[in-house]
């Protein structure tokens, strides 16, 4: 099936299934009045977005924590709703359409939104004034994509550290990074994840392998699976000390033919080798503890990576188009060209991590103790709350 047929047959189907998932979306729970709403308008393969802050989100909405304000998530799409509904304990909220969206927002007078992702559609959302605004993104890194003239839109960016504070400060023009980008660590690293395999502890190493998609332009071609890929696989199974956790992105393959194709060469010759490997097509947070080293390229996972201060290599793009941003962790490492693929074995087990990674994690996400990100992430939140709140009194005083 081509994509203009699916996204024919996606846009039918929704239209079709709307009133049905409108009281599908009504029995997830009860809307919360002012509370903070999370506006997900995007196709359903994007659900991974929204996944990443599940656990955060769901513990903020916790019905054990009464001081809590209730959190919702807003689909206008009856087959991304459906998606979430099958994994998040959160109330869907259903608002096809603009109209729909504003009585929504009449009705439950959200205090704060909170975004993923920058879809245009994020603009239906962003013309009520009221609530405050916030950009969560969904996942750290230096690259082009973490820096867009599209978090002037906001009122405020969350960011994990210190880099991405001074990213956006270092791109943006007209734009006061200090008072609108607040630092709020990554909360996703203070929970336990379920989906790990029950390999034994006998002394193999386990890598994880997690290539970024292709890009739909040039300044995003990262990806690794073509250029490295099949030498990568090659050197790791040929080594008794090594078992592979192959984690491609959920959106390789979508643009690229050759990405596919190698991407299916790939996982074809990990299942080979019986249950050796694993090729990792489940949930993601798991693999921080699981594994003990990494290979990444230019994407979140390299930067979510740090944190655990073991063992990491990041792949150089081959496209000469690829945008390598200012980075100190892309600074700081030797960048694995594919030329040196098949000497991936001595990189991650032979030699020692820079010393430098250390410090590097303490930018990229601050205080990473357990728990530090979650309390200061949920702080900057209601801190933002309150701010609004003080800004709406005095605007109606006045």
């Amino acid at each position: 099936m081509g994509p203009l047929v699916a996204e024919l047959r996606s846009r039918i189907g929704n239209r079709l299934g709307a009133r049905s998932f409108a009281r599908q979306a009504a029995g997830s729970g009860p809307v919360p009045d002012e509370g903070i709403a999370v506006f997900f308008a995007t196709p359903p393969q994007n659900a991974y977005q929204l996944e990443q802050w599940r656990r955060p989100l769901e513990a903020l909405a916790a019905e054990s924590r009464a001081d809590r304000r209730g959190v919702f998530v807003v689909v206008d799409r009856p087959d991304t709703g459906r998606r979430l509904l099958e994994t998040f304990r959160l109330p869907v909220a259903f608002a096809r359409g603009s109209a729909a969206l504003e009585s929504l927002v009449e009705r439950h007078r959200p205090r704060a939104v909170l975004y993923v992702n920058n879809v245009e559609r994020n603009f239906r959302m962003l013309r009520f004034a009221d609530p405050v605004h916030i950009q969560l993104g969904h996942g750290d890194s230096d690259k082009g994509a973490s820096v867009t003239n599209q978090h002037k839109a906001y009122d405020l960016t969350f960011v994990a550290g210190e880099a991405g504070r001074d990213r956006l400060s270092r791109a943006l023009f007209d734009f006061d990074a200090r008072s609108r980008v607040w630092l709020v660590g990554r909360p996703q690293l203070d929970y336990d994840v379920q989906g790990a395999p029950d390999w034994p502890a006998d002394g193999t190493s386990r890598v994880l392998y997690a290539p970024t998609w292709e890009g739909d332009r040039p300044s995003l071609r990262y990806s690794s699976v073509v250029s490295h890929g099949p030498a990568l696989i090659a050197a790791l199974r040929a080594d008794p000390r090594v078992r592979v956790v192959y984690r491609p992105h959920p959106w390789l393959g979508r643009i690229s033919a050759e990405h596919a194709r190698v991407d299916r060469e790939l996982r074809a010759a990990l299942m080979a080798d019986g249950d050796r490997h694993l090729v990792d097509t489940g949930t993601y947070g798991w693999q921080w503890t699981f594994a003990d080293a990494c290979i990444a390229d230019v994407s979140a996972v390299a930067y979510d990576w740090l944190a655990t201060r073991k063992p990491l290599v990041v792949t150089r793009p081959e496209a000469e188009e690829a945008y390598l941003p200012p980075s100190r962790l892309l600074d700081s490492l030797p960048l694995l060209g594919a030329a040196g693929a098949s000497s991936i074995v001595r990189e991650l087990l032979d030699s020692a991590p820079p010393a430098e990674l250390a410090g590097l994690a303490e930018y990229y996400f601050g205080d990473t103790s357990r728990g530090a990100s979650t309390n200061r992430f949920e702080q900057a939140l209601e801190d933002a709350i309150e701010a609004r709140a003080v800004e709406i009194a005095a605007r109606s005083a006045g």
